[in-house]
């Protein structure tokens, strides 16, 4: 069960909706705007913010800084303060698993199988706000996140920064204390496991076969990330038709683009101007 104490949904000072189970969610005839809140053993909150807007964006965050920080996590207004698209910021429930949890990638724990509910989630909202199109992002943890959910919507663009694509690849410090906290695992043979059988932790995997999505892949070019989840995953898609990167140095090691570039970056895919079809082909 989640840690009551860790989360508290009152410090973002906005009105909240409770639903008390995915079901409910599921059916329910209006989705009001600000903090949607699915109840169950970790509750799924939710920032929902629709505009009227033709793009939705959809907002994965990071790690969290710091053990034992407050839950929910709402990040990447920065990013998209400049303009009014309909806004969907995600937090990730598999932290709630325990106080000290700061990497979950939104893979969800025993009690949440959180890659096969948050899909449904996210056409719910998607649908209720209205867009033609749909953008998911998020550096690092919510980059993996990105990839992941994007390509069960044919059509959208997923805005990776940093991301981890294979999971056995980042510190194995992570790995275990995640599997432990969400999925009980004790010993290395169990955490093995879970990332083989209660969740997809290989983008590889998830890609098989076509690229229904498209992939704009953000890279700093030092960050250790390049070898170990860029390239394997760049090179095990089928087609690159529909994916382009950004790689440049914005310092040592894994560090992500100042607010101000990604704003851009961010802004320029979401522009009504722009041509998703025509971007990529090069047009």
């Amino acid at each position: 069960m989640t840690n009551s104490n860790r989360r508290d949904v009152s410090r973002y000072a906005r009105n909240q909706t409770v639903f008390s189970s995915l079901n409910e969610f599921l059916s329910a005839g209006h989705l009001p705007s600000e903090i949607l809140s699915i109840e169950g053993a970790q509750p799924l909150d939710i920032f929902y913010l629709p505009t009227g807007s033709a793009t939705t964006i959809v907002s994965f965050h990071a790690a969290i800084a710091g053990q034992g920080a407050n839950l929910p996590m709402f990040s990447g207004f920065k990013v998209t303060q400049d303009w009014m698209p309909n806004q969907i910021f995600i937090s990730d429930p598999g932290l709630l698993a325990s106080d000290d949890l700061t990497i979950g990638w939104f893979s969800g724990t025993r009690d949440l199988p959180l890659q096969s509910v948050l899909p449904k989630v996210l056409s719910k909202l998607i649908d209720a706000a209205g867009g033609s199109r749909t953008l998911f992002w998020g550096p690092s943890a919510g980059g993996f996140a990105a990839l992941f959910y994007s390509r069960f919507f044919p059509g959208s663009l997923a805005v990776p920064v940093n991301p981890q694509t294979i999971l056995s690849n980042f510190n194995i410090a992570h790995q275990r204390k995640y599997t432990k906290a969400a999925f009980g695992a004790e010993t290395a043979e169990q955490h093995e496991k879970v990332f083989a059988t209660r969740l997809c932790s290989d983008l590889r995997d998830h890609y098989d076969g076509e690229t229904p999505n498209y992939i704009l892949y953000v890279q700093n070019i030092t960050d250790p990330h390049v070898e170990l989840h860029m390239n394997p995953f760049l090179d095990s898609l089928n087609s690159l038709n529909r994916v382009r990167t950004i790689m440049d140095d914005w310092g040592a090691g894994h560090v992500a683009p100042a607010s101000e570039h990604l704003r851009e970056i961010i802004g320029s895919m979401s522009s009504p101007d722009t041509d998703w079809d025509r971007y990529f082909s090069g047009n």
